[in-house]
C-alpha cells in the first residue's frame, strides 16, 4: 500500500487514493478538512527531493501555477514545502484527459476540435501574457469535464520566459510527438512553441492520426525539424479548407510564420466558425527551386507590400541641418563661416561643398594639384574684377540680392546665420501641425524679392508646433458620454470593442492614456467594454432535474433562465422541457453561446385535464327531448342535448377530467324529471371508461311511449313513507328493483289499460 494515503499534510489534507504517477511527482486524491472539498495532491517524489535540478522545476511548477487565474487552467489552492516533502494542492477535476477521449473518438468532428483548441488557446494567452510558456502541450495534459469544458495542467516545466529564453537544459523537454521544431533543437523558446503544439493536436483531432511518427524518439523530433506534415485534407477530405490553412499554419517550421499569438489564431477560428467555407488570404504553395523549402508561407495581402524598409523616412525638418537649396543660396552672398561662429552646437556638415578625399594623393601630383590651384585663382580673381566693374557701372551704390527662403528654418538658426544681411524679427506665431515649433511658416519679403543688404528687415511668422490638448479621463464612463467629452477636447475618436471584466459598453482605456496631452484633432483610441468574454458550452440535458437545480447550472454556465409551470403528471417542480435542447439536429451534443435566455417548463405536479367520451345504447321505441349531464366529484365535468330521443341509438357525452375519477351520469326530460343513469370509473390518464352500473329502464320510464287504452292506469301505489321508493335513491342497492321484478311491475300497469 502506498505509504502516503492515510496521511495528513499540514493537518488538513488527508491523503485518500493514488489517481496519478508522473515522471517526477505522483498525483493523489485528498481531502480538505478545513474547506470540506475534494482536492488533488501533487507530491514530489522521494528520490528526486535531493536532486536540484527537479526541485527547481517542481517549485516553478507552483509559481507558474499560482500566477494564473483562468476557467481554462487548473487552480492551485495551496503549495508547501519543506526538507520531508515538497507538494501542490489543486482543484480535483473529475473528468478524463482529452488524450482518453481521441482516443475513444477517433476522429472527431471538426465542431468539437475547434470547441476544444478555442479552449486551450485561450488558457494559454491568459498565461503567455504573464510571461510563462508551458512547453509540454499535448492532449495528457488537458482535462475534459463531462459538460465539454477544457482545463490545462501540469506547468511542470514551464518558464517564466521573460526571465530566461532557454530551457532549463540544453536538450529539449516535452512529449516528443508535440514538441516545436526549435525545442526539439534545444533553442530558444517561446509563445510561438506552445502555439506549435495546439496545432499538432488540432491535425491528430482532425485526422485521428500524428503528424509525424517513427519508431524512435529521435526520429520523430528530427521530422519535426526537417520534414513538412501531409496536408489534413490529404487524409480526411470533409476537413474545410479553411480549417486546414490554420492547422497548417500553426505547424509551420519556421516560428516567424506561424501565428504570433494565441489571440492570433482565436480571432482566425472565430472568423472560420462564423463561415465555414472561408479561404484564407495566405496560402501554402510547392516551390521547385533546389534549396527552397516545399512550402512557401504568403501573409495575408494587407501585411505584405514588398521587402519591408526598417529606415525611418527622412524628417522634412531639421533642427541640426537646413536644406541644401539655402546653402546655395548663402553662399552667393557671404563666404563660409565656421560651425561656430553661426550657431552654437549647431552641425552644419552639409553646408560643406569639400568632400574629404578618400583616398592618399601621390607625392607626385602635389606640384600638378598646386598650379591647378593656382590657375584658378587666377581666373577667379579675373571674373571678380570684371563682375565688380560691370556692377559699379550699372548698378547704384545701395545693391540688391534675392531673398532667400528661409520657409521650413529654424528661426533662431536663421537670424543668427543671416545677421550681416537682414534683420529677421518675429511677426507674428501660430499653431502649425506640418511645422514645428520654433520654425519659420513664412516671411516678408518673401523668397525671391530684392533687399538691400544690412537694412532690410524680414519679418518671420514662427510656428508654434501643433495645438496640444489633455485626453481627458473617460474610463468607466458609458460610451457614448465619453466619446462626446473626447470630441469637445476637438479630439476624434476611433471606438476598439473587446471583452472586459467591466461593465458592459463603458470605458476600459484610452490610447493615448488619460491625461496625456496630445496634438488637437488627432484621433485617440476608445476601448470600450464587452462584458466579460463568453466561452461556448455545451448544453446540458435537463429534464428531469428539479428545476431550481436546473436554474442553477444554466446560470452558473452564464445562461439567463425563465421558468414557466404547466400541468403535468410530473412530480412537482420537474422539469419537462427546455426551449434550448442538449442535442442538435444531428444528435450529437449541441455546443452554444451562453449568452441567451433558456426557458425551462416545469411540472405543476397536476394531471392535466383530458377529455373522455362516456357511450352508451339507447333503448328503441322511446321518444321526447333528453339531456344528459355527467358529475365528477359532484362538478358538472360534461353535458349533451338531445331534441328527440327516439331518433338516437347511441349517446356519447364528453366528460373532461384528470387522473382517475368516479362518474356520475344524470338524465332530464323535458318536464323536469332527473334520474341517475349510471356509474362510471373514468381514467383519463389513460383514456379509458369502465362502466359501474347502467340501468336502461330510467330511460324507458321517462321517455317510453305507452301503448293506447280506454281508460287510464291507475296510477302506482305509492310505497310506505308516501312515495315511490324503488327509484328515490338510486345509490342505494337495496331500494332498487330487480329487473325481473321491474317487468312483472311494468307489465302489469300496462294490462290495467
Amino acid at each position: 500500500m502506498d505509504k502516503n494515503i492515510g496521511k495528513k499534510l499540514d493537518g488538513r489534507y488527508e491523503i485518500t487514493e493514488l489517481i496519478g504517477i508522473g515522471g517526477m511527482a505522483d498525483v493523489y486524491k485528498a481531502v480538505d478538512l478545513v474547506e470540506n472539498r475534494t482536492v488533488a495532491v501533487k507530491i514530489l517524489k522521494n528520490e528526486f527531493a535531493d536532486n536540484d535540478d527537479f526541485v527547481r522545476r517542481f517549485r516553478n511548477e507552483s509559481k507558474a501555477i499560482a500566477v494564473l487565474s483562468h476557467p481554462n487552467i487548473v487552480r492551485i489552492y495551496d503549495v508547501g514545502f519543506s526538507d520531508r516533502i515538497q507538494f501542490i494542492v489543486m482543484e480535483y477535476i473529475d473528468g478524463i484527459t482529452l488524450k482518453e477521449f481521441m482516443e475513444q473518438q477517433g476522429v472527431l468532428k471538426w465542431k468539437d476540435s475547434v470547441h476544444f483548441i478555442i479552449q486551450i488557446l485561450r488558457a494559454l494567452q491568459h498565461a503567455h501574457d504573464r510571461g510563462i510558456v508551458h512547453r509540454d502541450i499535448k492532449p495528457q495534459n488537458i482535462m475534459l469535464f463531462p459538460d465539454g469544458t477544457i482545463k490545462v495542467m501540469d506547468f511542470g516545466i514551464a518558464r517564466f520566459a521573460r526571465e530566461e529564453g532557454k530551457t532549463i537544459s540544453d536538450k529539449a523537454i516535452g512529449s516528443v510527438h508535440y514538441i516545436s521544431p526549435e525545442q526539439a533543437r534545444g533553442d530558444v523558446t517561446d509563445e510561438k512553441s506552445d502555439i506549435y503544439s495546439v496545432g499538432v493536436m488540432l491535425y491528430e483531432m482532425l485526422t485521428g492520426v500524428k503528424p509525424f511518427d517513427a519508431d524512435t524518439p529521435i526520429a520523430v523530433a528530427l521530422m519535426h525539424m526537417q520534414n513538412n506534415p501531409k496536408p489534413p485534407r490529404a487524409i480526411n477530405n470533409t476537413i474545410p479548407e479553411g480549417l486546414e490553412s490554420i492547422v497548417m499554419r500553426a505547424m509551420q517550421r519556421d516560428a516567424s510564420k506561424r501565428y504570433q499569438s494565441a489571440s492570433e489564431m482565436i480571432k482566425d477560428i472565430e472568423e472560420f466558425k462564423q463561415n465555414p467555407s472561408i479561404v484564407f488570404e495566405y496560402n501554402y504553395l510547392d516551390t521547385s527551386s533546389g534549396d527552397a523549402e516545399k512550402t512557401q508561407y504568403f501573409q495575408r495581402p494587407e501585411a505584405s507590400g514588398g521587402e519591408k524598409n526598417n529606415s525611418a523616412p527622412a524628417h522634412r525638418f531639421k533642427e541640426e541641418t537646413p536644406k541644401k537649396v539655402y546653402k546655395d543660396e548663402v553662399r552667393k552672398t557671404k563666404p563660409k563661416k565656421s560651425k561656430e561662429e553661426v550657431y552654437e552646437n549647431e552641425d552644419i556638415d552639409d553646408y560643406d561643398d569639400d568632400d574629404e578625399d578618400d583616398g592618399e594623393v601621390s607625392k607626385s601630383s602635389y606640384f600638378v594639384v598646386a598650379l591647378t590651384a593656382i590657375a584658378a585663382a587666377v581666373v577667379i580673381i579675373a571674373m571678380v574684377f570684371i563682375t565688380v566693374v560691370i556692377m559699379n557701372t550699372f548698378v547704384d551704390d545701395k545693391k540688391t540680392e534675392p531673398m532667400v527662403n528661409l520657409v521650413g528654418h529654424e528661426y533662431q538658426y536663421c537670424k543668427t546665420y543671416y545677421s550681416e544681411y537682414f534683420t529677421l524679427v518675429v511677426g507674428g506665431e501660430q499653431y502649425d501641425s506640418e511645422i514645428p515649433k520654433g520654425y519659420i511658416i513664412s516671411h516678408t519679403p518673401k523668397e525671391g524679392a530684392p533687399i538691400v543688404r544690412g537694412s532690410t528687415e524680414v519679418k518671420a511668422i514662427v510656428s508654434k508646433g501643433p495645438q496640444m490638448v489633455i485626453v481627458p479621463n473617460v474610463y468607466s464612463l458609458e460610451a457614448n458620454t465619453a466619446e462626446s467629452m473626447l470630441n469637445g477636447n476637438k479630439l476624434k475618436v476611433s471606438i476598439v470593442m473587446q471583452n472586459s471584466d467591466a461593465e458592459k459598453n463603458t470605458v476600459i482605456k484610452t490610447e493615448p492614456e488619460r491625461n496625456t496631452e496630445v496634438e488637437i484633432d488627432s484621433t485617440v483610441i476608445m476601448y470600450v467594454s464587452l462584458g466579460p468574454e463568453i466561452y461556448d458550452v455545451i448544453m446540458p440535458n435537463l429534464v428531469g432535474e428539479n428545476k431550481d437545480t436546473a436554474k442553477s447550472k444554466l446560470e452558473a454556465q452564464g445562461f439567463t433562465v425563465q421558468l414557466q409551470m404547466e400541468d403535468s403528471a410530473e412530480p412537482a417542480d420537474t422539469v419537462i422541457a427546455q426551449s434550448i435542447p442538449a442535442l442538435d439536429s444531428e444528435g450529437q451534443s449541441n455546443i452554444v453561446s451562453p449568452n441567451q435566455t433558456v426557458v425551462l417548463t416545469y411540472s405543476s405536479g397536476k394531471a392535466p385535464k383530458q377529455e373522455v367520451n362516456i357511450t352508451f345504447a339507447v333503448p328503441d321505441g322511446l321518444k321526447g327531448k333528453a339531456v344528459f349531464n355527467a358529475y365528477v366529484g359532484g362538478n358538472m365535468a360534461g353535458t349533451i342535448s338531445v331534441d328527440n330521443i327516439g331518433y338516437v341509438s347511441t349517446i356519447s357525452i364528453p366528460v373532461e377530467g384528470s387522473d382517475t375519477q368516479k362518474t356520475v351520469v344524470e338524465v332530464a326530460d323535458d318536464k323536469g324529471n332527473t334520474e341517475i343513469l349510471g356509474e362510471y370509473n373514468v381514467d383519463f390518464n389513460t383514456m379509458t371508461v369502465s362502466e359501474v352500473r347502467f340501468d336502461k329502464n330510467v330511460l324507458i320510464t321517462l321517455f317510453g311511449v305507452p301503448e293506447p287504452a280506454e281508460t287510464q292506469a291507475p296510477a302506482v301505489p305509492d310505497q310506505p313513507g308516501g312515495q315511490n321508493t324503488a327509484f328515490s335513491d338510486p345509490y342505494n342497492d337495496a331500494d332498487i328493483i330487480d329487473n325481473n321484478d321491474y317487468e312483472d311491475w311494468w307489465n302489469s300497469i300496462i294490462n290495467s289499460y
